[in-house]
């Protein structure tokens, strides 16, 4: 029989600045809560935008299951494509994580980044920044990168989510 761990024993907060400087390099980060059309982000060759307009729509029951099913989703992509590996996790304005989604999937609980942005930009990423999400609260946009998170997380999310005009893949 598992033991659950608790996800406060497996997220560990990390410097602000130094998880972030990597993930501002790369994507050129920017910023602003009132620009709904331009991405806050450089997109990646390999990006999947999905549109989160249908779940942000949906009220009560429909807006719970589509936040649920999108975070799980993810988690189960995490845990496939990351094995042991950690994770960083991104939540603007407030503190950064390393975390294993093996360990997170064992937990009984939430995690303290979300996927879905439940009113701030966050990002899940390989410390290479090899794959990875960021989500996108104001212009409800989840961007999903990496060929192998696109082929697995992206594919399912697209069964029952619209691409963004945004998208590339």
């Amino acid at each position: 029989m598992n033991e659950s761990i608790g996800a406060t024993d497996n997220w560990r907060e990390v410097d602000y600045d130094a998880a972030w400087a990597p993930f501002d390099e790369r994507f050129a980060f920017q910023a602003d809560h009132y620009e709904r059309d331009q991405p806050a982000i450089k997109l990646a060759d390999d990006c999947l935008v999905l549109d989160l307009a249908e779940v942000f729509a949906g009220h009560g029951p429909r807006f719970a299951a589509g936040e649920a099913a999108i975070n799980t989703s993810a988690l189960r992509a995490f845990v496939w494509l990351a094995a042991d590996d950690e994770l960083i996790a991104l939540d603007w304005q407030h503190p950064a994580y390393r975390y294993s989604p093996a360990l997170q999937a064992l937990s009984d609980e939430a995690p303290k980044v979300a996927v879905f942005p439940e009113g701030d930009y966050f990002a899940h990423m390989t410390q290479d920044l090899c794959w990875g999400t960021f989500a996108h609260p104001w212009q409800q946009t989840l961007t999903i990168w990496g060929e192998d998170l696109v082929r697995t997380l992206g594919a399912e999310l697209l069964t029952w989510l619209p691409r963004h005009r945004q998208s590339r893949a």
